[in-house]
């Protein structure tokens, strides 16, 4: 082989391995812009689905006391006295709701005096579990069961739970969560910890559970 050959070779292999360098680079480029994108795509998902009535779960709810209560969907009301179809469980588990405007959701803890389900939906929606009592403040069994409510339930490490008074109940007590409910006339302290915990701040049930409720 003359030497113009051996030359004419050799521009052909430098050629070739700057080709072969600037394509490994171009696709290094892109693999990198397309992991940047991929992951804002997901931290802008992960922001917006919160928000959307969209139902994740289920697989992940295991057996227990409560019953599932068939989802209605959400919206915001515009206001207390705009018409809606009624709500599918007492107290409600789904459907519209009150927003801000309205003072809702109401305060985290213990009330003494009762609400509306629009409202009290509205704590739902954000993670909260809400515990309703149906007995009267002159009683001396209601008075110990508000006392082992408030005594239990309450406090700085409990935030985000609602007791308060729901005259009409099936049961002395009604816990509820977003789509669950459960129902019974004793007072179980474990009973309502296990849902607490299940439901509590659970992120695949609340479809608002991006935004907070009012604190204490």
């Amino acid at each position: 082989m003359n030497k113009n050959n051996k030359k004419y070779l050799k521009n052909i292999q430098k050629r070739t391995n700057r080709e072969s360098k600037k394509k490994s680079k171009l696709i290094r480029k892109y693999i990198a812009f397309s992991s940047i994108g991929l992951i804002g795509f997901l931290f802008i998902l992960g922001l917006v689905l919160p928000g959307l009535p969209i139902q994740f779960w289920d697989n992940d709810i295991p057996d227990g006391n409560w019953k599932k209560v068939s989802n209605m969907g959400w919206g915001i009301l515009p206001h207390i006295n705009v018409a809606h179809d009624p709500y599918n469980s007492t107290p409600a588990t789904s459907g519209p709701f009150l927003d801000e405007e309205f003072g809702c959701p109401i305060r985290w803890g213990y009330h003494d005096s009762e609400s509306t389900d629009e409202c009290l939906l509205s704590n739902l929606a954000r993670g909260g579990v809400n515990i309703q009592y149906n007995c009267g403040n002159d009683d001396e069994n209601c008075k110990t069961l508000i006392t082992n409510l408030k005594s239990n339930f309450t406090g700085a490490n409990l935030s985000e739970i609602v007791i308060i008074p729901y005259p009409g109940l099936n049961k002395n007590i009604t816990l509820t969560a977003w789509n669950y409910i459960d129902e019974f006339d004793d007072f179980d302290k474990v009973r309502i910890s296990k849902f607490i915990e299940v439901f509590l701040n659970n992120p695949t049930l609340s479809p608002f559970y991006s935004k907070k409720g009012y604190l204490d």
